[in-house]
């Protein structure tokens, strides 16, 4: 059964039209299953429509229609379930197709196609014979249609589109729009290799050694390839190679297994392949994203054993790179003026590779469905990294439709970073204040943009999870020095340690059932205070000379535990300040709202801090119930859900007179930023790509004029009406165009 549902989803897969695709699907299905008929039924907005069959009249397919929950086929759609009749025109909901000569038939088995929890259509196959279908060919046609549902979705949308070019959907992991000829790389080496002993067992791990060696100095010439500009910004994702090449515990298992016999290939795969599947396991999505990272070294170390030279493949003209996975170090092998977009089959949004894409500039679609690389290669490609789409030999007119459209939207964003030069005052004359989420590298050029306020999250664990032990004092001291100098006297909130189960550090394992409810954020840190105060002295004392610190606790959901971080500060500075023989600066201390049972205690909790700050992705994770990185409920992570709206507004109306920020991802979208200063927010921090379009946005709006808009959000039933405020707001105000940001 396994090969026969490869070959039909292999052949409907490579099918050149939609038409051949669906005809392709009941032709192979029907013969899979020696039925008299099989017919695919696809959802539009009128209801079913059927678009191919093998055994009803040709002239019914394109023409047939039944309404959703209409007849046993709009049934199976409306209940999204199987339905299997012995007898079909004798159940109640039988409804005859006159023109489909359906009239012979009597055994019916229908499944639903549902994709992403959206049915997209029902496939149906028949028999003259009244016989109910086997338990086998309900199981073969229910797992055909989990396989198949992600392409069929994929040429419905096409057809709905009214194009006669395909159309995949992805998820947008640099924004932008690409169009070019598309560049297949595929990997020299593989990690699935036969396993080898060595015949000079000696001899192993020392020319395992030299391959590893002479990786390091591959990944410091494509350091190199960077511009200064982006060096910076990216050196973390580079200095996590390398600290990973040089990890002892990684070097001793090397060494281990050549000393067991294995070859250094087999040695490479065995420990590489171990490290890969740790770090696929783990809840936190970015975590699971670094098995990549482990691939490609792997791949890079046996391409040095083989003494294989680079077949970097040559480049004549502008190309969108494709990959099965695309990787931080191909993308510099193949980067330049001629790269114009990204296309990994594979992979996430916190990939290193989407980290850099972002950073260089780079439209990239990660995770592309229904479609694979041997497809796209030597094709025509319009990337539409906007709504996480690609399209395969697009027609000349609509290339010439996202032309113009990439070339307005260039303009506009030129426009958008030039004006953060100026503050950021609303039409009304109300000072907004954006500030910048920061992990690592420069942030000097963005610091000097009068539209910037500071930074409003410098996340501290990336420096934790970068290295093989936990960072000294000195160590981190000279971070966050680096960063508060940058800063050039505008605030820098530094949060401390927030790690845990769902993203735990390399040496400090954490395995929990639950790790999201477990020790995590400052829960960890104060079962440990001897990290946490060193980690507060390194702050303290690189505050010193600039005084622009401001110290955030996330986590918090009792008050003792906003007591104690409280005591360990003011332990630590009495302690630099007797070391130093000076005085030393006393920064603001906040915490974060991400706990329900912060929100609640709020307006208790006020006086006993300097500033409160929402992070508006855990406190939605934690309201809704809803782990986004959970595949099975991730979709229904929604921060426009009216039940985090209320909460949002609860924090804006309880800290009036205190000062209070928000720093989740909410704050960097055109909508989200929009309900957040009707709901009363006057500081949002962001990632830089979203800076320009935030203040453009601000810049435009007289904010005087939201309470209609406000009273509008909290009173909506769900998160669509929500949006729909919102995105009215927008368009009335003519700031629709930024919704593409």
């Amino acid at each position: 059964m396994i090969n026969t549902l490869r070959q039909i989803v292999q052949q409907v897969s490579q099918a050149e039209t939609v038409e051949q695709s669906v005809t392709e699907l009941v032709n192979l299905t029907r013969s899979a299953l020696n039925t008299d008929c099989c017919s695919l039924y696809l959802v539009d907005e009128q209801g079913l429509l059927l678009v191919a069959s093998n055994g009803l009249a040709a002239d019914a397919v394109g023409r047939s229609r039944l309404a959703l929950g209409q007849g046993v086929v709009g049934t199976v759609a409306s209940r999204e379930e199987l339905i299997n009749l012995a007898n079909a025109p004798s159940h109640p909901a039988f409804v005859r197709l006159p023109e489909a000569n359906e009239d012979d038939y009597r055994a019916f088995l229908a499944v639903p196609l549902v994709h992403r929890a959206v049915t997209v259509g029902v496939l149906v196959v028949q028999q003259r014979i009244a016989r109910q279908f086997s338990e086998e060919e309900e199981s073969f046609l229910i797992t055909l249609a989990s396989q198949i549902s992600p392409q069929i979705h994929q040429r419905a949308l096409a057809s709905k589109n009214g194009e006669s070019r395909y159309c995949y959907s992805g998820l947008s992991a640099s924004s932008g729009i690409a169009i070019a000829p598309a560049l297949v790389v595929k990997p020299q080496e593989s990690l699935q290799q036969p396993e080898q002993l060595s015949v000079e067992p000696d001899l192993e791990w020392p020319r395992l050694q030299q391959a590893i060696d002479a990786t390091m100095v591959d990944l410091d010439a494509l350091m190199l390839r960077l511009d200064n500009g982006v060096a910076d910004d990216v050196r973390m994702v580079f200095d996590s190679y390398q600290m990973l090449l040089g990890d002892p515990e990684l070097l001793r298992s090397f060494e281990a297994q050549c000393e067991q016999g294995w070859s250094a290939e087999t040695a490479v795969c065995r420990v590489m392949k171990q490290a890969m599947n740790r770090f696929a396991s783990m809840t936190d999505e970015y975590l699971r994203e670094r098995a990549s990272d482990i691939q490609d070294l792997a791949q890079r170390i046996l391409k040095q054993l083989s003494a294989s030279s680079d077949q970097v493949s040559e480049v004549n003209g502008p190309m969108i790179l494709v990959a099965t996975d695309i990787t931080a170090t191909m993308l510099l092998e193949y980067g330049g003026e001629q790269l114009q977009g990204l296309i990994s089959i594979r992979g996430g949004v916190n990939s290193h590779t989407a980290i850099l894409a972002r950073a260089m500039g780079i439209p990239a679609i990660v995770a592309l469905e229904g479609i694979t690389v041997e497809q796209l290669d030597g094709q025509q490609l319009l990337l539409d990294a906007l709504k996480g789409q690609v399209w395969i030999n697009p027609e000349a007119e609509q290339v010439a439709r996202f032309e113009r459209s990439k070339q307005q939207r260039d303009r506009f964003q030129a426009v958008m970073q030039e004006h953060l030069s100026q503050p950021c005052v609303s039409q009304d004359g109300q000072a907004v204040q954006l500030m910048l989420n920061a992990d690592a590298g420069s942030v000097e050029q963005l610091m000097s943009q009068d539209g910037v306020s500071g930074v409003g999250l410098y996340r501290t664990e990336a420096l934790f999870m970068a290295s093989d032990r936990f960072p000294s004092e000195q160590q981190q001291r000279r971070h966050y020095h680096f960063m508060l100098e940058q800063a050039k006297g505008k605030p820098v909130v530094i949060r401390t340690l927030d790690v845990g189960g769902d993203k735990p550090l390399p040496y400090m394992p954490i395995r929990e059932d639950n790790p999201f409810l477990g020790w995590r954020g400052i829960r960890l840190c104060l079962d440990h205070p001897e990290l946490f105060i060193g980690q507060l002295r390194a702050m303290l004392s690189a505050n010193a000379d600039f005084d622009n610190l401001k110290i955030l606790i996330p986590m918090v959901a009792r008050l003792d535990e906003i007591h104690q971080c409280q005591r360990l500060m003011h332990q630590a500075l009495a302690e630099l300040v007797e070391e130093l023989d000076r005085p030393l600066p006393i920064p603001q201390l906040g915490i974060m709202i991400e706990v329900p049972a912060a929100l609640m205690q709020l307006p208790k909790w006020l006086e006993q801090v300097d500033f409160v700050s929402v992070g508006s992705n855990d406190l939605t994770q934690y309201i809704l119930a809803v782990d986004r990185n959970n595949e099975r409920v991730g979709q229904q992570f929604d921060s426009y859900h009216p039940a985090v709206v209320q909460a949002l507004a609860q924090v804006a109306d309880s800290c009036k007179n205190h000062s209070f920020s928000l720093c989740g991802e909410l704050a960097g979208e055109t909508q989200g930023a929009l309900m957040l200063l009707a709901l009363g927010y006057r500081e949002l921090s962001m990632n830089g790509p979203s800076l320009g379009p935030i203040h453009y946005l601000v810049r435009n709006l007289d904010l005087l004029q939201l309470a209609d808009l406000k009273q509008g959000l909290l009173d909506a039933r769900d998160s669509h009406e929500v949006r729909q405020l919102l995105h009215n707001h927008l368009h009335q105000s003519g700031l629709d165009n930024l919704e593409q940001f």
